[in-house]
């Protein structure tokens, strides 16, 4: 894909984190991730040992939202992942040696704050190791996007399966906290921005997006919601919650009513993380 144009381009620049989608074997999965950016790629580190790391070695079809205010970029793409611990695989891979170098200095760079408030962290034993986990840099090259202000559509690229039928008028999400929603597609998963219900049972999402990633509504299909707290920056000043299950989405206007039906659920609060049936 070529670049992104300069209205995504300059939301990249102000956003902090990417929420990574992937689809596991039991359905969506979400994540924040720190990232950079070049022309046309998305860059992130993951430690080796994830959930994530897994799924896209044998499924490398994701999907990605930034956020800024009431600002949005979704990408949908193919992952490729550099692991220092695999050699063989990094020699067939010799020829992006000096673009993956690059997006190593510029992520340290454009994400040092964090990087240090982490090492802190590690320092002080706030975290659950005190030898930091081996990452896998990823490489996210997006084959659509599109751009959103509120609910409403800013601009798209790439050949996106459904069509837009909606009304014009673009009217605010509701819902008490902001959220990001995943959900099955057809050809791999989405992710997109939302706002839900305090207990995360109800959100809304734009149906611009629910069109376009041509989303069923009507019937439940493996989803999942997460909300996240970007307080500071480093691990330890984390916290958020995922909740995994079922979704059904219901055309209401510019926006799309998501009804959530939860089986399991996962919380973190700094290097804590607990996971239960819902």
């Amino acid at each position: 894909m070529r670049a992104l144009d300069p209205t995504a381009q300059s939301l990249l620049a102000e956003g902090r984190q990417l929420h990574i989608g992937v689809l596991t074997t039991t359905g969506p999965h979400v994540t924040p991730e720190l990232y950079s950016y070049d022309d046309g790629n998305l860059w992130f580190l993951t430690a080796a040992d994830t959930l994530k790391t897994r799924v896209v070695r044998r499924d490398p079809r994701v999907a990605a939202v930034v956020r800024v205010g009431s600002r949005s970029l979704v990408v949908s793409g193919v992952v490729t992942d550099y692991d220092i611990g695999d050699p063989l695989r990094l020699m067939t891979q010799a020829r992006d040696a000096l673009r993956a170098l690059a997006a190593l200095t510029s992520y340290a760079v454009r994400n040092a704050a964090d990087l240090a408030a982490f090492a802190r962290d590690l320092a002080a034993g706030r975290l659950k190791s005190r030898l930091p986990q081996r990452r896998v840099l990823m490489r996210l090259v997006p084959d659509r996007a599109l751009v959103l202000e509120g609910s409403a559509l800013v601009a798209t690229d790439g050949d996106w399966p459904g069509r837009v039928t909606v009304p014009d008028d673009a009217p605010a999400l509701t819902g008490e906290v902001e959220c990001i929603i995943a959900a099955e597609t057809a050809d791999g998963v989405v992710v997109l921005p939302g706002r839900a219900t305090e207990d995360l049972a109800d959100a809304t999402v734009p149906a611009v997006v629910v069109q376009l990633a041509d989303l069923s509504t009507g019937d439940k299909v493996r989803g999942g919601v997460m909300v996240d707290d970007y307080r500071a920056p480093g691990p330890a000043a984390k916290q958020g919650q995922l909740i995994r299950g079922r979704l059904r989405f219901e055309l209401d206007g510019a926006q799309c009513r998501v009804h959530i039906d939860g089986e399991r659920g996962t919380t973190w609060q700094g290097a804590e993380v607990s996971t239960h049936a819902l």
